[in-house]
């Protein structure tokens, strides 16, 4: 669907319509694709995919400035729940430095706020000019000085959600994009265990904005498995992947197993939600080996290993690795 924001105007003169295309939408389909066409997998999927067709309740929102009816600018917001990724800037270069995307991304993130949106997350790189320009929005580092970057609808909230009851284990959909980016931008909390996310390619914090996409298309492979715990709130408060790793050997799988403190009794249901591969599956944790006993077990793994790891120079720690025998 089509919507007008409203009207802005270049330095250099021309008037600058500010619209919103609010996917799937099957008259604009075809501009979009062409007009990002330098997008690569796995984004240009999604981009083609939701313009075509609903995702579950994926909302996409194409942001589009328009010049004489032509698009030259514009950024992505994609999420549910109120949890969202801003994604895709992009000006065409004879347009640039003339003030389209900065009056574009005004209307958008005016728009987003009436949309219900309440968290974003991006990447950009640090301290770079597309940084000051989402600064000058509100969006702040989710790490210091890393180009991860969050922004609350309310400024000042707490990025960690309360252990309450009610939360519900589903398999992982479209839905989930904007809430597990927002989980994995921040730094661990206090008692989180490393690895966050191997299946992710996440070991404390990062962009899961293109991974995630990644696993969905994993999904259509046999016996790839993927699982999230859903606050009462919206949040992503675990997961459970079980997927192919290039990493292990002998054929094994890759579990990616993680709660977030307060939510270890929910270990053992994302376990019993997975119909297990008839082949070895390897979960890597830093959790204490105790914590992780009791689900682990029921589960069917064994503790293989405790290998001493850590960054050149810094701290080291204890890597477990649980194996299941296919």
């Amino acid at each position: 669907m089509y919507r007008r924001l409203g009207f802005g105007k270049l330095t250099s003169g021309e008037s600058l319509e500010l619209t919103a295309v609010d996917a799937p939408d099957p008259e604009w389909a075809g501009r979009l694709k062409f007009f990002l066409r330098h997008k690569g997998d796995p984004y240009a999927g999604h981009i083609e995919r939701a313009l075509d067709h609903p995702l579950d309740s994926l909302r996409t929102h194409f942001y589009v400035g328009c010049v004489d009816g032509e698009p030259v600018t514009h950024v992505m917001v994609a999420g549910a729940r109120g949890f969202g990724v801003l994604g895709h800037v992009y000006t065409q270069p004879r347009w640039r430095r003339r003030g389209a995307f900065g009056q574009l991304m005004a209307a958008q993130m005016e728009d987003v706020r009436k949309l219900g949106f309440t968290r974003l997350t991006l990447s950009t790189g640090y301290g770079s000019m597309p940084y000051d320009v989402y600064s000058s929005f509100g969006f702040r580092s989710a790490v210091p000085e890393s180009g991860q970057m969050y922004w609350f609808a309310e400024p000042g909230s707490d990025p960690a959600p309360a252990a309450t009851g009610g939360t519900s284990i589903r398999r992982t959909m479209w839905d989930d994009w904007g809430a597990l980016c927002f989980a994995l931008a921040r730094a661990p909390l206090a008692g989180e265990t490393t690895p966050r996310s191997p299946a992710l390619g996440i070991d404390e914090h990062g962009s899961a904005e293109g991974s995630f996409l990644g696993l969905l298309g994993q999904l259509d492979l046999a016996g790839v498995q993927s699982y999230v715990a859903e606050s009462p709130a919206g949040g992503v408060v675990g997961w459970c992947h079980v997927v192919p790793s290039p990493l292990t050997l002998g054929g094994a799988w890759l579990l990616d197993l993680h709660v977030l403190p307060g939510f270890d009794d929910l270990l053992g249901d994302l376990l019993g939600k997975v119909d297990w591969p008839l082949r070895p599956v390897v979960f890597p944790t830093t959790a204490d080996t105790h914590r992780f006993e009791r689900p682990m077990a029921a589960a069917g793994f064994a503790n293989a290993a405790v290998l001493s790891t850590g960054k050149p120079g810094g701290s080291t720690h204890n890597l477990t690795l649980w194996w299941r025998t296919g």
